[in-house]
């Protein structure tokens, strides 16, 4: 009666604690984290109980006698929603769940925490919480292959005898990145609108002064209004659309998009522009190419490289458009970004180290070309190109930000390769999705 009794009593404790570690993933305060670690310990108590309940009296001896480890506890961690770790007390990984498998890039358990982990104040933190049972929080900040933030939670856990520290990853990139996208708008909008503001009130004064009754002046001066409305209007969407990429920039998309298609669309979108120009683009594709990817955000890419290479381009020009997929990363930015012998280049964004096949997708123009000093600060917000063969070109300045950083998300490259007096190319280099077929280039 007592073994049934105390079972009951330890099914309903354990059940208790996985209700409450599934309550944090609907509440990502510092509080919850808190909660979410004390219902771990709750599930361990209900856990070892439940164990002594249904045991013979000879395995409770054993459990009493320190017959137990805290790789038992490791399965615990699959119910938070937060990335965490089990450590030992001799700093190995005794559990993970799969969100810090994925997040931390490691597959084993037994591994040494500092050979995945680089950060002194968490290495002691965890030392701490092992050897004198204290509790730490800990910021914890990755910078490759993007900026991410973490908020990390420290506390000790004991386990029969065997004890150790229990680290929660809290991650605070989303928070941090709107509060400095609203900081950035602010300043960046109030900078960039004084301009057309400014314009807006010249006309405006002059229409209600001196071309009061000169309806030519007037009909002049309202094109002009007109002008310079649409260019606020652009640089506002541009800013918007720019911050809503920064703000999920740290997680990777899922969906998969035939890159073949968004290019060959966007083209077609362009080409009107293009033909008022007689300027001609060409397409050189294979029939599909599927990536890892936001279909909309790639479109957004390849809309803005042509955008650029068709406003840079002289009148009967042409924008050549290269897709295709190589073997390795090297090979796909030797055919991407090395394509002129002469040509000043630069890794905007160099793509991440790995396996398997890359997707590249080049776009050249024959303007007149960029000089090499202004090649590193092409992806700054609103730097522009100062041009010796004629008025600046239309643009908020924020194009190929956006294109940097929707590259970034896609854990992909940005490369540009450029020579005065015949042309720029900007390229773009993406992992092709693992199970897609492979189209190599020679």
């Amino acid at each position: 009666m007592q073994q049934s009794a105390a079972r009951t009593w330890a099914l309903t404790g354990a059940g208790a604690g996985v209700v409450a570690l599934a309550a944090t993933a609907a509440n990502v305060s510092a509080l919850s984290v808190v909660a979410t670690i004390a219902a771990v310990g709750a599930c361990v108590l209900a856990v070892r109980e439940a164990g002594q309940g249904a045991s013979s009296p000879s395995s409770r001896d054993g459990a009493a006698n320190g017959d137990v480890s805290l790789g038992q506890v490791a399965p615990l961690l699959e119910a938070l929603p937060d990335p965490a770790l089990l450590i030992d007390r001799e700093g190995r990984i005794a559990g993970s769940n799969a969100a810090a498998r994925r997040q931390l890039q490691f597959e084993a358990s037994g591994l040494r925490l500092s050979a995945i982990l680089r950060n002194p104040e968490l290495l002691d933190a965890v030392q701490a919480a092992a050897d004198d049972g204290v509790s730490r929080t800990v910021a914890y900040e990755v910078s490759a292959p993007v900026e991410e933030h973490f908020k990390t939670y420290v506390a000790p856990i004991a386990w029969g005898r065997d004890v150790g520290a229990l680290m929660v990853f809290h991650d605070q990139t989303a928070m941090m990145a709107t509060e400095r996208m609203r900081a950035d708008f602010l300043a960046n909008a109030s900078h960039e609108l004084k301009t057309p503001l400014a314009s807006l009130t010249l006309l405006i004064e002059t229409l209600v002064g001196p071309a009061r009754a000169d309806p030519e002046a007037q009909t002049q001066f309202f094109a002009m209004m007109q002008v310079q409305a649409a260019r606020m209007r652009r640089l506002i969407e541009d800013l918007l659309s720019l911050s809503k990429i920064e703000l999920n920039e740290h997680v990777p998309p899922t969906d998969r998009a035939n890159l073949v298609d968004v290019v060959r669309e966007a083209a077609s979108i362009a080409a009107p522009v293009a033909k008022e120009r007689d300027i001609r683009i060409e397409v050189d594709a294979p029939a599909a190419t599927i990536v890892v990817g936001e279909r909309f955000q790639l479109a957004q890419v390849v809309q803005n490289l042509i955008d650029n290479a068709i406003k840079y381009s002289p009148n009967g020009g042409v924008v050549r458009l290269r897709l295709g997929v190589a073997p390795d990363r090297e090979a796909a930015v030797a055919e991407a970004g090395r394509r002129w012998d002469e040509a000043g280049r630069i890794a905007l964004l160099s793509p991440p180290p790995g396996q398997g096949a890359f997707v590249f997708l080049r776009v050249e123009d024959e303007g007149a070309g960029i000089a090499r000093r202004h090649l590193p600060r092409l992806s700054e917000r609103f730097y522009r190109v100062e041009r010796d063969d004629g008025p600046q070109r239309e643009g908020t300045g924020l194009g190929l930000a956006i294109v940097k950083h929707i590259v970034n998300r896609h854990r992909g490259g940005l490369l540009v390769e450029s020579v005065v007096g015949q042309g720029s190319a900007f390229a773009v280099v993406i992992r092709q999705a693992a199970d897609a077929p492979g189209i190599v280039v020679n």
